[in-house]
């Protein structure tokens, strides 16, 4: 406890001494203060202000320091990561099936575009947490279109994941009726769409002829008998369809008119088992003939 003193001026002598608390020391202060919120931070600067202190110690304590905030993180994106999955499992069982409104003219058929999945499935996936990126970028092999997804919550946790997808700048009897900007774009909406609905298990299903929106799971709406069919080619099957026409020396032009389609990708889903059967059947018809023909004898000299 300090004192304030009053000294007489002409004796020198103390006539009155005032006790005063005194303040901490500053190193005191900051460590007390420390203490409160962070009592590792406290160790940690006990040992620091300790002219004395082993400087082992110290590194041990830093040491410990920083395994327990990886494992805090760590802990932290383990939970990120169930509270996605928990959303996703939610949203999932709220998304309708996705009616279809674009018409495909050429092949007679009617499919779902981004902006019914916009419509229809979006607001519910935004409404559990999410936001999806998706964008096209270099990385594909020649002829190919690699288009990226970005898939995050707002709990912290994202799925990041790419697919490649060959171009589409097919037409109508396989001449090319796009732009190479046009191409471009048509394959990458053509991916989000696929990636998309892939990684919510959105399906789509025609209208009911009414022109509303009808969910099948609606009380008082009846279910269709058969689960909805995909409504394009998965990447998969395009790339099949490719090798084989390739494979079998066939026009592309022929093979998409027999399946009424102006290009690869737009061949339906319902017209793939019989062109990829016709394709295969030309596969193995072309192997017969070749080895009916190297099994014939060779050709006796003529005769003198």
């Amino acid at each position: 406890m300090a004192k304030i003193e009053t000294i007489d001026a002409e004796t020198g002598e103390v006539i009155d001494a005032t006790p005063v608390a005194q303040s901490a020391p500053i190193a005191v202060q900051a460590t007390t203060a420390i203490a409160t919120t962070d009592p590792m931070m406290a160790m940690i600067e006990r040992v620091v202000l300790d002219p004395n202190a082993d400087i082992s110690k110290l590194e041990r304590l830093l040491d410990m320091k920083e395994r327990l905030e990886d494992r805090a993180r760590d802990d932290a994106a383990a939970g990120a990561k169930r509270a996605f999955f928990a959303a996703l499992a939610s949203a999932q069982a709220e998304i309708p099936v996705v009616l279809r409104t674009r018409k495909n003219s050429f092949a007679g058929y009617t499919y779902a575009d981004l902006a019914d999945i916009e419509t229809q499935a979006m607001p519910i996936i935004r409404k559990h947490g999410f936001a999806v990126v998706a964008r096209s970028e270099a990385g594909g092999e020649a002829g190919m279109q690699r288009v990226r997804m970005q898939v995050s919550h707002v709990a912290g946790h994202v799925e990041d994941f790419a697919d490649d997808f060959p171009i589409d700048a097919g037409g109508k009897d396989g001449k090319s009726n796009k732009t190479g900007v046009q191409a471009k774009g048509s394959t990458t909406s053509y991916g989000r769409r696929y990636m998309l609905c892939g990684f919510f298990g959105i399906a789509t299903a025609d209208d009911d002829g009414q022109g509303g929106r009808r969910d099948p799971r609606a009380r008082g709406v009846q279910a269709p008998a058969a689960a909805p069919q995909p409504t394009t080619l998965s990447g998969h099957q395009v790339n099949t369809l490719r090798k084989l026409i390739a494979e079998s020396a066939s026009e592309e032009a022929k093979v998409l008119a027999f399946a009424k389609a102006d290009s690869v990708e737009e061949i339906a889903p319902a017209d793939y088992p019989r062109v990829e059967g016709l394709l295969k059947r030309k596969i193995a018809e072309a192997k017969a003939k070749k080895a009916e023909e190297a099994a014939k004898p060779a050709a006796e000299p003529a005769k003198a």
